[in-house]
């Protein structure tokens, strides 16, 4: 969720964001717009009308995708949001800038010079049959272009798990073996990744991976397929190998032209003989190498009804399914885009669940870890008694831990553009996830009401895992004690029984508090982060300069949603206690030890204590820094909240109940909610100029054979005035920046599906 308070959704698969042709968008004021249309910029305006009128209904890709894809990403009116940047004051903006003028310059400089590349480019693009390409080419990205994965792809995932479950088991039994990694762990991990495929030969596979894009010029289609065709065919007819590897052929509902390639299993051979014979692998080799000559790699060029489809893979087979029954688009995940049809999208992606589960963390994956340990175990030596103990102790662990673990389902996300900006929904169908989306956030009162950005959200509180948590660490000290600590140097003794002795109590202290006094008090499960800067200086620090212009401090704090208030101040009292025993522990451990870690009389100082509006503060001083004075470390606690910050003035205002105001046009967070995030774009750029600026005018200083006085302040009267021809500059394109406003995302819980739901608020810049 957290990715999708920017301009545009984002995916592992994902090629290219589809906003991010997109970074500012124009109002939709009538009066406006009828102005605009009566006057010189009436072209300008009617563009920008195209893109937020009740835009065509263009058909996503997923309807001819078929329904098995592993995954799919789609970008879809690629054409509408180039217009809409191309045609919009910020990018005029942006070309007015000296540095991009005299790069276009020197571009068109070079292609009038005779013999350059770039005019021998565009001379080959002057061609009639090379300008019909170039024109298919944009309109075969106008509105509709996807990727999709067949689900081939699950089986490289799966082949490639169990490879790599294959090199751990390696190297599992090397510790076993030889207790520790030998020179021959290569081989042995290369035996048995080569066993492993051998075993799964029906997985070793060429995943296919096609593209498809729409087009309205479907006759320069057919004219250029042709034109690829006949290249294709005199490329080949030079290569023996490749004289029947061109074909055209009509598959499913299209007509391709196909290039087919196949391994030379003699070559491949010749490749892994040294492997066999080192490795005493001949069978498995030989599964392998049979398996391997009957693939194929074809690459397809065609086009099926409007879209031009181009497919990279191991066969051609996918591709008769292509347009027919059963498509993606009337799968269950996508009843979500088919609800949002009616809207101007702009991409989706998605990750089937038999993707999802390839890729997810499994439990073989800790059945994997549970054998390292125990291969560990061996190489120690332990007696039978001891080594059924350790058994038992990562049953316990590992059992506990996977009964935790998310259940991978399907994954989708679509975005389309607003009157405002973009906006988009997220849908992960995965299972047991720690959200808790019951109740409103109101946390969200206490972030300071307009910060730079705030993050929110609810988990599940479960006090079981804890105590299981706790009773493991017991078992697990109970066996160091039995089976260890007996077998070890007199050194070591002597340290683990000062460890009991002075630490040990401590631990149990803390794990006391945790239980009675924060489980408790933090029961509801809500978290929250803020990042503000509403703080300022002019001397940061004090091996700085001063600035003559004051720097914002950036405020990072985290805050937590308080049951019990009582009892939270009761635990960090009990943590203050602890803090000032641990010193006496590990000063006591020194001195029967012969050794001083902590120097006599030292002891952690005491923290301001005062009461505030909103409850109380402990400033702990940072003196050894050289920080300005604002900097401190910060815990307020008031009767809803408690606080973490580095500044104590933002620590006392989170204390107070305020209502969120960043982001509030996009959102009202008012609905139950498991996350909630707000970002207030042009408040972030705000804060960081004046350290650009501040930044660039020391550099000019040091540019100069100067150094940086730390009894100076640096202003404006330092500028050089190539200095000041880029800060012009980079004002500008901060100006640009600021076309983002705002953007917002909540998480909520509905049905088997966490869904996000994200907007952001973009508009241009004035005309000048």
């Amino acid at each position: 969720m957290f990715q999708q308070i920017g301009l545009s959704p984002s995916s592992a698969i994902r090629p290219a964001c589809p906003g991010a042709a997109h970074p500012i968008a124009r109002g939709r004021r009538t009066s406006l717009l009828r102005q605009r249309v009566m006057g010189t910029m009436a072209g300008l305006v009617l563009s920008l009308l195209t893109g937020f009128a009740a835009a065509e209904l263009v058909t996503p890709g997923a309807a001819i995708v078929p329904a098995d894809a592993a995954f799919l990403s789609d970008t879809l009116r690629g054409r509408e949001q180039y217009d809409l940047f191309i045609n919009s004051n910020a990018y005029a903006t942006l070309r007015g800038l000296p540095s991009v003028a005299k790069a276009l310059d020197e571009a068109a400089t070079q292609m009038s010079q005779p013999g350059n590349p770039l005019a021998m480019a565009g001379m080959f693009m002057q061609m009639p049959e090379n300008q019909e390409a170039l024109e298919l080419l944009k309109d075969m990205v106008a509105t509709d272009t996807f990727v999709y994965g067949t689900p081939a792809w699950v089986k490289v995932a799966s082949l490639l798990r169990k490879v790599q479950q294959a090199q751990q088991a390696s190297n599992i039994a090397m510790f076993t073996k030889a207790g520790g990694l030998s020179a021959d762990t290569q081989a042995a991990t290369t035996r048995m990744m080569v066993k492993v495929l051998a075993d799964n030969t029906k997985e070793i596979v060429i995943p296919d991976l096609v593209w498809g894009f729409r087009t309205s010029q479907q006759e320069a289609a057919d004219t250029q397929l042709k034109r690829v065709e006949q290249a294709l065919k005199m490329f080949t007819q030079a290569q023996p190998m490749l004289a029947d590897a061109v074909g055209r052929q009509t598959i499913g509902k299209g007509d391709f032209v196909t290039l087919t390639i196949s391994p030379d299993p003699t070559l491949l051979r010749i490749m892994m003989a040294d492997t066999a014979d080192e490795l005493d692998l001949d069978e498995e080799v030989n599964a392998i190498l049979s398996r391997v000559g009957e693939l194929k790699f074809v690459v397809a060029l065609g086009r099926v009804d409007d879209r031009v489809i181009l497919s990279l893979g191991g066969g051609t087979d996918h591709l008769a399914k292509l347009a027919s029954s059963g498509s993606l688009l009337d799968s269950e995940p996508f009843k979500v885009v088919r609800d949002a049809q009616e809207k101007s999208l702009t991409g989706i992606s998605y990750i089937s669940e038999g993707l999802a589960k390839a890729l997810g963390q499994s439990a073989d994956d800790l059945k994997q870890a549970k054998k390292l340990a125990a291969a560990l175990a061996e190489t120690g030596n332990l007696s039978e008694e001891a080594k059924a103990d350790a058994e038992k102790l990562l049953d316990s662990l590992v059992g506990g831990y996977a009964s935790r673990l998310p259940v991978p389902g399907p994954w989708l996300s679509c975005s389309y553009l607003t009157d405002q900006g973009y906006a988009g929904e997220v849908w992960n169908w995965s299972q047991n996830l720690p959200w808790n989306g019951s109740q409103t956030l109101d946390l969200l009162n206490y972030v300071g009401g307009s910060p730079v950005a705030a993050l929110a959200f609810r988990t599940e509180t479960d006090a079981e895992t804890f105590e299981s948590l706790v009773a493991w660490v017991s078992a697990l000290l109970q066996f160091a004690e039995k089976h260890l600590v007996p077998m070890a140097d007199d050194d070591a003794k002597e340290g683990f029984a000062a460890f009991q002795k002075h630490i040990l109590p401590l631990g149990k202290d803390l794990t006391e508090t945790l239980r009675s006094k924060f489980l408790p008090a933090l029961k509801n499960g809500q978290f929250g982060l803020v990042l503000d800067a509403q703080s300022t200086t002019t001397k940061i620090q004090k091996k700085l300069p001063a600035s003559a212009d004051p720097l914002p401090i950036i405020e990072p704090a985290i805050v937590l949603a308080l049951d019990d208030a009582t009892l939270f101040r009761e635990g960090m009292s009990d943590l203050f206690a602890l803090s000032d025993k641990l010193l006496t522990a590990i000063r006591a451990i020194g001195e029967e030890m012969d050794e001083t870690p902590i120097p006599a009389g030292y002891r952690i100082p005491d923290p301001e204590q005062r009461d505030v509006t909103g409850g109380k503060l402990w400033n702990f001083a940072l003196p050894a820094s050289g920080l300005d004075e604002q900097i401190q470390m910060s815990i307020g606690v008031g009767e809803k909240v408690a606080v973490f910050s580095l500044v104590p003035a933002q620590a006392e205002r989170l204390l107070t109940s305020t209502s969120l105001e960043t982001a509030r046009g996009l959102t009202a967070f008012d609905s139950p909610l498991a996350a909630a995030a707000a970002l207030d774009w042009v408040g972030l750029i705000d804060a960081i100029e004046p350290w650009i600026i501040f930044g660039a005018r020391c550099g000019a200083v040091q540019n100069k054979g100067e150094r940086l006085d730390p009894d100076s302040t640096i202003g404006p009267d330092v500028e050089t005035e190539v200095n000041k021809k880029d800060l012009a500059q980079v004002s500008t394109i901060l100006s640009v920046l600021r076309c983002l406003k705002s953007a917002a995302a909540e998480t909520s819980v509905e049905g088997e599906a966490t869904v996000t739901r994200w907007q952001n608020q973009i508009s241009d810049l004035p005309a000048e």
